[in-house]
């Protein structure tokens, strides 16, 4: 494919620009092979990645309706128009056969392989002797394509002389017909594939749960598909089918049967492994336990299965067991690679950490956690250990990546407003201005005390957002107390000359319980004495509680001005309750921003 031109959009999980191309010789060495059927969002990411690669791409379309197939052919791809029949081990032999290369790279379309070197890779292909197949390490992308949710391996390059595909769902290579020996495979180092198949949009779209329990259930009725050392995976791809349409109980029974008629090794492993975690998928955590111990004792790198068994520990409520299980896990996998990311390792045993009362130590795995992974959830839980345990924020806020703001400023609205305004704060005082943190703000700012609340209106304000200002929100919430919205408006009104936090302020003021009026008084005159007399006359009304009536209030007001000295305003009460403004002796303190 190295005269191919490229199509389509740019993806985000397009792996940087291979090498330049080689002259193609005679000789074809390596082809890749797909099966699609309406696949025009990804397939040209996918033909991108392997420009400069491959030498030639068969794509084999099962009846796409879209534009799939004027997408293959103008990328470069050779296009055979095929039928789709529930096989999809059928399906990919019938490409296979039009592929003209000594060796094959099985893709999907939904699939980005990742080579940083492929001359280098074309070059070791060209000299190998007697292998038959690369283990490659895949890694599937799963929620809304942020980060991986599981990894494997399986044979995604291998010769075409000696193999092909077996099963019709979950099928792999292996050794062609007649050939009466073990696949001699290496691992590929160097290159991996990226799988964006099991994303939340991508399965919902193409109900791929549904179409794989239809195959599933069809291949379980012919067992005589089933190859010698393959006992067992007609009952675990039934089982995985119906656990992913959520029928655990019905799955839990083809399990059972899988791993009892599963041959020891790898397919004995992927049964255990499965049954494990479907046992925990339904609660019956004593029975995990002992599955997990029984997966470990098949598996000869047992960090996985004291990670399964740490998290059945922990669901039943025994969480120092459990985060010694965590301990002892380096990497969550087995021999296998099945494999677990790191992270969702630090999630549980930071978990456990915190139910075991131990939140110092759980603060410090969740800095691991947010450096790893850094979502909403994983920021959330870090932001609140950090809280109990009484821990600056300082290697919390080192943790998180500039790239991942949006992330941060979501968890900052779900923790206390205190809380996110720390964070918040030691966030701009490292990353300076950013639009996510003010957004934030917006939310979590007006539940803040009117001076934290000032900080964030004048960044918010000097941006130009001035119908966002926390001060304001503040002054009108009607669940906070009167005394703090008068504040919050005063101080809106003092430090932006804003009309509204007047009005707000003056609105909240006979709601002022007359045990406070004296003291919010004060205030007012010290914040913005052009508001003493507007407030002082509103106050003045009935006020809050059977013993606040308006003679009381205004006696209060009247005593407190006076109470406060030489310069300070002053007012006569009038008959009705109302007052009248006296001219102050002392010069009037400036109220708008320009005068300051």
């Amino acid at each position: 494919m190295g005269n191919r031109r490229k199509t389509g959009a740019t993806s985000r999980h397009r792996p940087a620009q291979a090498a330049p191309a080689r002259a193609v010789t005679s000789k074809v060495l390596l082809s890749a092979c797909l099966i699609v059927k309406d696949e025009e969002k990804s397939l040209p990411d996918c033909l991108a990645c392997l420009d400069r690669l491959v030498d030639e791409v068969i794509v084999y379309d099962t009846g796409s309706t879209d534009t799939t197939v004027e997408l293959a052919r103008q990328a470069g791809a050779r296009v055979i128009e095929g039928y789709w029949d529930d096989d999809f081990g059928r399906a990919r032999n019938a490409s296979l056969e039009h592929c003209r290369g000594e060796w094959i790279l099985w893709i999907d379309a939904d699939e980005r392989f990742v080579c940083p070197d492929a001359q280098e890779l074309r070059g070791a292909l060209a000299q190998l002797k007697g292998v038959d197949a690369f283990f490659v390490e895949i890694s599937n992308f799963g929620g809304d394509g942020s980060s991986v949710a599981m990894a494997h391996r399986a044979f995604r390059l291998f010769r075409k002389a000696t193999c092909k595909w077996y099963g019709t769902l979950h099928e792999q290579v292996d050794l062609r017909p007649g050939l009466q020996r073990e696949v001699f495979a290496k691992h590929l180092n160097g290159a991996h594939i990226d799988h964006y198949g099991y994303l939340d949009e991508v399965v919902n779209e193409r109900d791929k749960w549904a179409r794989n329990l239809r195959i599933a259930e069809a291949a379980a009725v012919k067992q005589s598909a089933v190859r010698p050392g393959q006992e067992g995976m007609l009952d675990l791809n039934l089982a995985r089918a119906l656990a992913a349409c959520n029928k655990f109980e019905e799955a839990q029974h083809y399990y059972d049967t899988a791993v009892a008629t599963a041959r020891d090794g790898l397919p004995l492993r992927a049964a255990l492994f499965h049954r494990t975690m479907n046992l925990l998928s339904l609660a019956r955590l004593e029975e995990a336990v002992t599955a997990a111990q029984r997966f470990g004792e098949a598996c000869e790198k047992k960090d996985l299965s004291y990670y399964l068994e740490g998290m059945a520990r922990r669901r039943l409520g025994q969480p120092q067991a459990a985060a010694a299980l965590f301990d002892r896990v380096r990497d969550p996998s087995n021999e296998d690679s099945f494999k677990y990311p790191l992270f969702m390792m630090y999630a549980e045993r930071a978990g456990a950490l915190l139910e075991a009362g131990k939140a110092a130590e759980a603060a410090d795995m969740l800095v691991l956690l947010v450096e790893e992974n850094p979502d909403v959830n994983h920021i959330t839980a870090a932001l609140k250990a950090f809280t109990v345990a009484g821990k600056s924020l300082d290697a919390l806020v080192a943790a998180m990546p500039a790239d991942r703001l949006d992330k941060v400023a979501a968890a900052l609205t779900l923790v206390p407003p205190a809380v996110a305004d720390q964070m918040a704060d030691a966030l701009w005082a490292r990353f300076g201005p950013r639009p996510q943190l003010l957004a934030a703000s917006i939310r979590f700012a007006p539940q803040l005390n009117a001076p934290r609340a000032l900080e964030w209106s004048a960044r918010l304000r000097s941006i130009g957002m001035l119908g966002s200002c926390p001060l304001v929100a503040r002054a009108a919430a009607h669940d906070v107390a009167p005394a703090e919205r008068v504040r919050a408006g005063v101080i809106a009104h003092a430090a932006f000359a804003d009309p509204i936090g007047a009005e707000l302020a003056i609105a909240a003021a006979p709601l002022v319980p007359i045990e406070d009026l004296g003291a919010v008084l004060s205030e007012v005159v010290v914040l913005d004495r052009q508001l003493v007399h507007s407030f002082a006359a509103a106050a003045a009304g009935p006020g809050l509680g059977p013993k606040s009536n308006a003679r009381e209030r205004t006696d209060v007001i009247a005593g407190a001005l006076a109470g406060l000295g030489p310069g300070a305003p002053s007012a006569q009460i009038q008959n009705g309750g109302a007052l009248s403004e006296e001219r102050a002796t002392a010069p009037q303190l400036a109220c708008s921003g320009a005068d300051r």
